[in-house]
């Protein structure tokens, strides 16, 4: 009896188990990276409105105070991540190895 027709037929009819997935698009880095650059841009626009409303300059008094509440908030999240990482980190460290 010739088993190796048979073996054929049954490799050739499997399908591989664990194929490759590409690699993903945006890691934790170009996550965090945006979100910093965003947070940046966020506070130097509240700097910028409160030079205008320092100056006289500013048309609408409620679009600053609402450019002030998103860089704020926006600092408040960024911080809370970074919180959450260095306690994360703090507990690696106290790993028993």
């Amino acid at each position: 009896m010739n088993i190796a027709s048979v073996n054929n037929l049954f490799l050739n009819t499997m399908t591989p188990s664990i194929e490759r997935t590409e690699q993903p698009k945006t890691t934790f880095s170009t996550l965090m990276e945006e979100k910093i650059t965003e947070t940046n841009n966020q506070l130097n626009a509240a700097d910028e409105a409160l030079t205008q409303l320092a100056s006289g300059h500013a048309e609408n008094l409620h679009q600053t105070m609402i450019t002030l509440e998103q860089a704020k908030l926006s600092f408040q999240y960024l911080e809370q991540i970074r919180n959450r990482l260095m306690t994360a980190y703090q507990e690696l460290l106290r790993e028993q190895i």
